[in-house]
């Protein structure tokens, strides 16, 4: 079975879970996997989609750790130019740099802490989304049976 199907399928899940809601979400998944599929296949198609979207959870909690990405490389360079700012307000000839070099950095912290928290609210929502996916998938296989 062709995994561009079943993606596509999580993914149109996805994007109507975000703007109508769980009710018509679900309804508009089962209705396209009983389309593409049909009643023979449609038995094998939810064993993959529950897979996939166990994987997906999966890799979105190895990925819901801020520090495992760009963020470690902007917060390492920040530490360094803040120890610099802070080297340059000792000395008298460059403390108005030393300054403007430290509120920068404290500026760029706390866009750091933004994207941080951004990301881990949109990280705990796409795991919630896939998880209702497993869970559905898990469902409709049951009463399959």
């Amino acid at each position: 079975m062709n995994t561009e199907i079943i993606d596509e399928a999580i993914d149109k899940y996805v994007h109507e879970r975000m703007t109508t809601g769980r009710k018509q979400a679900t309804e508009r998944f089962l209705s396209y996997a009983y389309l593409k599929q049909g009643k023979e296949g449609i038995g094998e198609f939810l064993r993959k989609v529950r897979g996939l979207s166990n994987y997906y959870i999966d890799f979105l909690r190895v990925m819901a750790n801020p520090l495992k990405g760009p963020e470690v490389a902007w917060l390492a360079s920040m530490l360094t130019i803040a120890i610099y700012a802070v080297i340059l307000m000792g000395m008298d000839e460059d403390r108005t740099l030393g300054i403007f070099l430290f509120a920068g950095t404290l500026v760029n912290g706390w866009s750091l802490i933004r994207t941080i928290a951004r990301k881990w609210c949109d990280i705990g929502v796409m795991i919630a989304i896939y998880l209702e996916i497993a869970q559905l998938a898990e469902h409709e296989l049951e009463e399959m049976s």
